[in-house]
């Protein structure tokens, strides 16, 4: 691409983007230049980015922030159940997409997303942040280099008291849920950890009445890939505080403490004493996906190795799969 700063443009106003904002302040060669919404007081928040605020539903002001040529690369940080539609409208206007996570709701979206991407030569990348923090490659380079022995077993938690305040897009019946918002960060770790066989499947989820449906606010799963069994529990509504992995291996085991945004790790093997694998922000859990994205475009790529499109395909195939029996 050639381009030294990458300027970037935000579609949505929520908490998520002002972190993202603010994060953005910290990577060298990127700035915030425009951002859209509805509310134009909320956006104020934004300045001195430029602000296109649309009171109905959003729309032209997404559409005008995509069309704006001073805007290099979009975060895209709307309801989970907007995503396909602005993915795909930024991408058509050849505008670069780092989307929040769950970037789909389907195996059939991601699918469309992803040929959308590959048809435009345009650079599409799903903000699973976890995947992009100091600590993940300490323990993806133990896991790989084959010291503890294979990958047996995993055991995967994102359970968190929502609270009542400011649900909004979690209690959308399209689009919300805890599976969708909290369980695709474990179910990213299984997707990266038991390439190969596709799972048989088990789950039950606890279902909370909203306006227009219902959503599942809790539940677990086991998917049986044949040589690693994985258990999977999320819930939004829980009294103790729990977002870890456990990969359990042949000869020890590494515990990830939150899994979602993790800096600690504790390897435990037979017979000796507990290590543990400490790996801080840099300086923040947004920096690394940000930096790592502008290098892309820098680069001219329109994929991540670290994120790819198969990854974000295979994690919606995984969300179907356990949505489809519980």
């Amino acid at each position: 691409m050639g381009v030294s700063e990458i300027r970037w443009g935000i579609l949505g106003a929520g908490g998520i983007a002002k972190r993202f904002a603010a994060s953005l302040e910290t990577v060298e060669g990127a700035r915030l230049v425009a951002v859209s919404g509805r509310s134009a007081e909320r956006l104020a928040a934004f300045a001195p980015a430029r602000i296109y605020a649309d009171a109905a539903d959003g729309s032209s002001a997404h559409a005008s922030l995509i069309a704006d040529p001073e805007v290099d690369a979009i975060y895209l940080a709307l309801p989970h159940s907007m995503h396909l539609r602005w993915v795909l409208e930024a991408m058509r206007a050849g505008k670069p997409v780092l989307c929040e996570k769950p970037a789909v709701l389907t195996e059939a979206e991601a699918r469309q997303l992803a040929d959308a991407a590959r048809g435009s030569n345009t650079l599409f990348m799903e903000a699973m942040k976890c995947r992009f923090v100091p600590l993940h490659a300490r323990v993806r380079a133990l896991i790989d280099s084959g010291e503890l022995g294979r990958v047996c077993e995993l055991t995967c938690s994102q359970c968190v008291d929502y609270g009542e305040d400011n649900l909004r897009y979690l209690v959308d019946p399209v689009g919300g849920g805890a599976l969708y918002d909290l369980g695709c960060y474990p179910m990213s770790w299984i997707e990266e950890l038991t390439q190969g066989n596709e799972p048989q499947v088990s789950a039950r989820a606890n279902w909370r009445d909203v306006s227009g449906g219902r959503v599942d606010w809790s539940g677990d799963a086991n998917l049986d890939f044949g040589d690693v069994c994985a258990t999977i529990h999320w819930a939004g509504d829980s009294a103790e505080y729990d977002c870890s992995v456990l990969i359990r291996c042949e000869r020890g085991s590494v515990l990830v403490e939150r899994a979602h945004r993790p800096e600690r790790a504790v390897v435990s093997c037979p017979g000796m004493e507990d290590e543990v694998i400490a790996a801080p922000y840099d300086p923040d859990d947004f920096h690394g996906e940000i930096a790592h994205f502008c290098e892309l475009m820098r680069a001219g790529a329109t994929e991540s190795p670290v994120m790819p499109l198969v990854a974000t395909i295979r994690n919606a195939r995984l969300i179907d799969a356990v949505r489809a029996v519980m």
